[in-house]
């Protein structure tokens, strides 16, 4: 595993959580390639395996139970699964997993088979099945790219956007799956890698050719976060985790140094209406790369939809329900929702919520964190925070339907994955859009 503050002089091998126990997943089904031996190996026996062999893995009490092409079954605490010789690196290459979860926790969560290369270990963790792939990072950076985003991308956001992984990777600030053994998850919880199965020439060509770089500044490699789309204007780090700001996240324009705009600073709620109001050319703006162009970007994870700006309504009966559900209070109609605390980039970080109860007592709830106003205002997960509320007609003091106006799609700090892509495509370099996004920091290589 990775080591905090730890800055590597070769590369290093990682640990990704693939199946976790928070996915309840009691049986999972894997398959060797059509080319690759593989062996599996316990703690008694290993295990020689043809290639195109279907392996199935169950819980069983405190074991798990492994079924080799439906035929030899054993019981064991874990097994590791491992091919006999390097696997090349090409499109779906290595061992399939079925059902994998993608958007875990998200609003655009769905199952996916993927492949693998690297050695896997499966083990039964409180009675669900944990599955850690380890593998050489650049081979994960390499299938990040394509996970994260389409193939169809230019080299210089395919090149940006490895250096930006890397980078959030060997800082390993956030360590958030250490008591689980791994270095960090699959999913957008850390961030996206589908192993080999979106793995392009293209993205093997940009982790080659940034093999080895990283975003320093003040000697320590840069926390490089990145979201889907800012939305315009990128948000601080203080606005979204820790109180402490980190200079190279800061509360920009995405767009050249020379751009202006009537609504900024967002400093007062007029502005910030009239900024999600707006179109704003910036380099993620639908005006740069339009909405229907995006898919073929994208990739085939994210929903279909608006990531610049967008608009979310409800009924007063659907947002008395979703908040009383979320909120865990008893509404029986809700008053108002009051912005009450904003960051650079027009993200609520605190709001009130008005609301009747069933006494007909008028009570007001805050909540605050962007996170958690994403959470309770969408039964999945809302796009961003940054939106202005529309009430309805208003009759009896109450609001007949509330719609959300919004912009971006994400925490929207640091790399903003439609602004990078929009930079790419206006010819700007790899070096311009990371140092766009991370700006005082300095490209090194490390290994």
């Amino acid at each position: 595993m990775l080591k905090l503050g730890l800055i590597p002089n070769e590369e290093p091998d990682i640990r990704v959580g693939i199946v976790l126990p928070e996915d309840r997943k009691e049986i999972i089904t894997l398959k060797t390639p059509k080319t690759i031996n593989y062996s599996i190996i316990t703690s008694e026996k290993t295990y020689n395996l043809l290639h195109n062999t279907e392996i199935k893995v169950k819980i069983k009490n405190d074991k798990i139970i492994t079924t080799i092409d439906n035929n030899l079954q054993f019981e064991t605490k874990n097994i590791i699964i491992k091919p006999d010789k390097a696997i090349k690196k090409e499109n779906k290459a290595g061992l399939q997993i079925n059902e994998v979860v993608a958007g875990r926790g998200f609003h655009w969560k769905k199952f996916i088979n993927i492949n693998v290369t690297g050695v896997i270990e499966i083990s039964n963790y409180n009675n669900n099945i944990l599955v850690i792939n380890e593998l050489p990072i650049e081979e994960y950076l390499m299938c990040v790219a394509t996970s994260e985003m389409g193939s169809a991308c230019p080299p210089e956001l395919i090149e940006s956007q490895t250096i930006t992984a890397r980078s959030w990777m060997l800082a390993n600030i956030e360590m958030k799956h250490v008591d689980l053994e791994f270095d960090v998850c699959n999913d957008d919880c850390c961030q996206r890698y589908q192993g080999t199965t979106f793995l392009t020439d293209q993205s093997i060509k940009g982790a080659y050719n940034t093999f080895g770089q990283v975003l320093m500044s003040d000697n320590k490699i840069c926390d490089a976060r990145y979201s889907k789309s800012c939305g315009g204007i990128m948000e601080t780090y203080e606005n979204v985790w820790e109180d402490t700001p980190i200079s190279y996240l800061q509360g920009i324009p995405d767009a050249p140094a020379n751009f202006q705009h009537e609504s900024l600073p967002m400093n007062t709620e007029e502005k910030v209406e009239k900024w999600i109001l707006d179109t704003p050319e910036s380099f993620c703006s639908s005006l740069t790369i339009a909405e229907e162009e995006l898919p073929k970007y994208l990739g085939g994870v994210d929903d279909e939809g608006k990531y610049f700006r967008w608009e979310v309504n409800y009924s007063q009966a659907e947002i008395t329900k979703l908040l009383s559900n979320q909120l865990n209070i008893q509404a029986k109609s809700i008053l108002d929702i009051l912005p009450i605390k904003r960051g650079k980039s027009g993200r609520l970080t605190e709001i009130e919520v008005v609301y009747i109860d069933n006494l007909n007592i008028q009570l007001t709830l805050k909540i605050s964190n962007q996170y958690y106003i994403r959470k309770y205002f969408d039964e999945k997960f809302l796009y961003s925070s940054a939106f202005i509320v529309k009430k309805g007609k208003i009759e009896n003091n109450i609001p007949n339907s509330f719609t959300l106006l919004g912009a971006g799609w994400g925490h929207g700090v640091g790399y903003c994955q439609i602004g990078a892509l929009g930079m790419a495509l206006k010819g700007y370099s790899t070096e311009n859009i990371v140092y766009h996004y991370f700006p005082g920091s300095v490209l090194k290589k490390i290994y």
